[in-house]
């Protein structure tokens, strides 16, 4: 899994994934998202179109529990996380990982469309 961080946006952090997405590198990638001087001012847009999900129910799980340990730092969080996932079956592995993080500070959406997360993510209401 290869990833790419892109910070120019004004509203979000763009993270482009591709290659077999694996619990190792997906952790990597949101412990270098998460650590940005940025990341409590901006959402997050997690862009996996060039990807191919190779987690498990399992990974999924871990990567929840992983992100329960997560403070945020003031109140001014932008939580909002727009997942770009084409496909039926990675597209059915996000939305199970969305609701394992439903308790979790962060409100993540899955699109099939670059443009419906982008509006997500830029629009005022969420």
């Amino acid at each position: 899994m290869e990833y790419q961080l892109d910070n120019t946006h004004l509203q979000y952090i763009r993270m482009t994934v591709s290659g077999v997405v694996e619990k190792k590198g997906l952790i990597r990638a949101m412990s270098e998202l998460m650590v940005h001087p940025d990341y409590q001012v901006k959402h997050t847009l997690w862009d996996f179109a060039g990807g191919e999900m190779g987690l498990s129910m399992g990974d999924l799980g871990e990567i929840a529990g992983i992100l329960k340990l997560y403070k945020t730092r003031g109140t001014a969080f932008a939580n909002r996380s727009a997942l770009v996932v084409p496909g039926f079956m990675d597209m059915s592995m996000a939305r199970v990982y969305v609701s394992l993080s439903k308790l979790l500070p962060f409100d993540y959406r899955v699109f099939k469309t670059l443009e419906d997360a982008q509006a997500f993510l830029t629009s005022d209401t969420g």
